[in-house]
């Protein structure tokens, strides 16, 4: 039976099934929901809390309103339920107005924003109770109804056998798989749900270790290149105006190990914002590069290449700079010099994928902030040599027992240190009478020399959001301290735009740089000593510890200023953690314990979507279970090992084409 056989999947529904990436049935009953609205627990309107995601059953008290603002389309409607009033308010869903009018009784399901009354944004409604309900990933013109009627239809016909050990089903406190798969489409009860999820998120964790184990296990038996490190080391120190710290020491001699085995390195590692990964960066490529092969610095963003660069051409006389914003003669003068051998370092972005790049001997990748490149794109850059050697590098803190399980196919190292001299920045949270007069303390110390970041969640003002935007602090900024330089940073500025404002702040011409998180990854200026967020409520974790490394990056005391209005009582953890704790591993520990394996990285890492959603939500304890259990199937007899690799390799199959390379 094909999709097309589905009722109600005529040729156009059929496309845009493909484009969600769906052309089979098996494909169709493993697209999972979303997010699941629970109409079986009706909540108060009284009740509520910011932040909360709630159902109600509400009566519409007016017709509702549609008026266009900031290039969107809003509809509000007033509700009330007895207890309290509420508004149901729509961005760019005109269609809205006919689905509803006065007196209709809705149940309706969102997040709650108190910020101004009770607003839930862009809520999903009904005009019946209608149990636990699946939202699934859509695209315009393939409605919930479609989706869920196909997924019923399909779950008819795919055969859903048990592939996992029936043992480890009682072990592992695991339902089965047919009895997960109709939970997860059709839910009829929280607890089933959960014991569904929790069953998928076991068996596509298990398929990720088992798989990378393997890759790993297939990638030591093949031999690389045996790099000799003789001096190295002590020639890069004779150099350094300063002492490394002896957690980058330490690092150092574990990539050397690795360097001179002949089975090619693939080593994370991970230190703390400001904790000298660059300088061990260096050393590996300096390995590489006396051996007489190429080594490659991948950076996330064109600002952070354009640094790496500046930092390193002077220690690589023949060092290269490959990014997209760079006229297409000085990428063609590049990419020649790669591919004759002139340059043996190469620094460079996204842009170095694009098959028009050809190396000469690549035999060293390294990749910073790892968690903004996924496996397969790491692939991309290591296919374009013959197995070389592989050095990731992450600022994201993770606790060390949960990175070696989730970088099971990758060494670990840790920079635990912070080099000598570095004060600890000191975080304060800045209540909303004080706004002003930090602001005008900032400027006073700009005329020292000193230089502040100043960080929004927005470009634009916009609907659920009522802190300033970056547009609107501008403005109060500029009235307010007349005589300070004032520069404005986002990603929407041309890249030439973007290089002569980060050089401004850099030579002091702009001392106070209004920005969105664009500075958040690697943006280093040692004059800068403080870091104002506003909007932190808007933040995660993970981003407010990143963007406090900005700072606090010379023997200068720094600061973080936090300033949000009404924190919700999420937003308050978060802020106590950042006043509390300094170090990002007690940082990364607290935001587990608060929400899981959520938004562990802050970003999804692309192109691995598998991963990423299963992580989501993903416990801790699930985590290690299934690892134990991929550790298991080595020793399990060939016909259930063969079974359960072949099973894995099905669903993570490109972490074994990264192991052929």
């Amino acid at each position: 039976m094909e999709l097309s056989d589905l009722k109600g999947i005529g040729p156009k529904r059929l496309e845009l099934l493909h484009e969600l990436n769906i052309r089979t049935l098996d494909e169709l009953v493993r697209f999972f929901p979303r997010e699941y609205l629970d109409y079986t627990r009706i909540d108060p309107i009284a009740s509520l809390n910011d932040g909360q995601r709630a159902s109600i059953c509400v009566t519409v008290l007016s017709a509702p309103t549609i008026y266009y603002h900031g290039g969107k389309y809003i509809v509000s409607a007033r509700v009330g339920d007895g207890s309290q009033k509420a508004t149901l308010r729509w961005m760019n869903q005109p269609y809205r107005m006919q689905q509803i009018k006065e007196g209709d009784v809705l149940y309706a399901s969102g997040v709650v924003n108190k910020k101004r009354g009770t607003v839930l944004y862009n809520p999903q409604i009904g005009k019946s109770e209608q149990g636990i309900v699946p939202v699934y990933p859509s695209v315009k013109g393939l409605n919930q109804s479609v989706i869920r009627d196909a997924i019923g239809e399909a779950l008819s016909f795919v055969p859903l056998s048990e592939w996992l050990p029936e043992s480890w089903l009682t072990r592992y406190r695991l339902i089965g798989y047919a009895d997960a798969m109709r939970e997860l489409h059709r839910p009829v009860s929280t607890e089933r749900l959960n014991q569904a999820k929790r069953r998928i998120s076991f068996e596509e964790t298990f398929c990720y270790f088992t798989a990378i184990r393997s890759a790993k296990a297939d990638r030591s038996r093949k031999n690389g290149f045996s790099f000799q490190t003789d001096g190295v080391k002590e020639d890069l120190l004779s150099k350094l105006p300063f002492r490394p710290t002896g957690a980058q020491l330490r690092v150092m001699d574990e990539i050397a190990r690795d360097m001179q085995s002949l089975s090619p390195m693939n080593r994370l590692v991970q230190g703390d914002v400001g904790s000298g990964k660059t300088l061990v960066a260096q050393f590996a490529l300096s390995v590489a590069v006396q051996n007489g092969r190429q080594g490659v610095l991948l950076a996330p963003t064109e600002l952070l290449a354009e640094q790496h660069y500046k930092t390193l051409k002077n220690a690589f006389s023949n060092a290269v700079l490959y990014t997209g914003a760079m006229k297409e003669r000085e990428k063609r003068d590049a990419r020649e010099r790669i591919a004759s051998g002139d340059a043996s370092l190469i620094v460079g972005t996204h842009a170095l994928f694009s098959d028009a790049v050809a190396f000469s001997d690549l035999g060293l990748v390294v990749t910073d902030e790892q968690h903004r490149f996924g496996v397969v794109q790491r692939a991309r850059i290591e296919a374009k040599g013959v197995r070389p050697d592989v050095l990731v590098m992450s600022a994201t803190p993770i606790p060390r027992t949960l990175a070696l399980l989730l970088y099971a196919d990758l060494d670990l190292s840790v920079i635990d240190e912070l080099p000598m001299g570095r004060k600890p920045v000191k975080t304060r949270f800045v209540p909303a009478e004080k706004r002003k007069a930090l602001y005008r303390h900032l400027s006073e110390c700009a005329k020292k020399g000193e230089r502040a970041y100043v960080v929004c969640p927005l470009i634009e003002k916009t609907d659920g959001y009522d802190g300033l935007s970056l547009e609107e602090l501008s403005k109060e900024l500029i009235a307010l301290l007349p005589d300070a330089k004032i520069g404005v940073l986002h990603g929407q500025l041309k890249d030439e735009e973007k290089h002569e404002i980060m050089q401004a702040f850099r030579t002091g011409s702009v001392s106070i740089l209004l920005s969105t998180t664009v500075v958040e990854v690697g943006v280093d200026v040692p004059e800068a000593t403080a870091m104002v967020i506003e909007g932190a409520d808007h933040f995660g974790l993970a981003t407010l510890h990143q963007l406090r490394g900005r700072v606090g990056r010379s023997d200068l005391q720094s600061y973080c200023y936090l300033l949000c209005a009404h924190p919700s009582e999420l937003a308050k953890s978060r802020i106590q953690a950042m006043l509390e704790y300094s170090d990002g591993f007690m940082i990364a520990q607290h935001d587990l314990e608060m929400r899981g394996m959520g938004d562990l990285f802050g970003v999804r890492q692309s192109g691995e979507g598998a991963l990423g959603s299963f992580l989501e939500g993903t416990s801790v304890e699930i985590i290690e279970t299934a690892s134990l259990a991929a550790e298991e199937v080595m020793s399990l007899p060939d016909a259930i090992h063969n079974a359960l690799l072949e099973k894995a390799t099905e669903r993570f199959g490109r972490f074994h084409e990264i192991a052929r390379n």
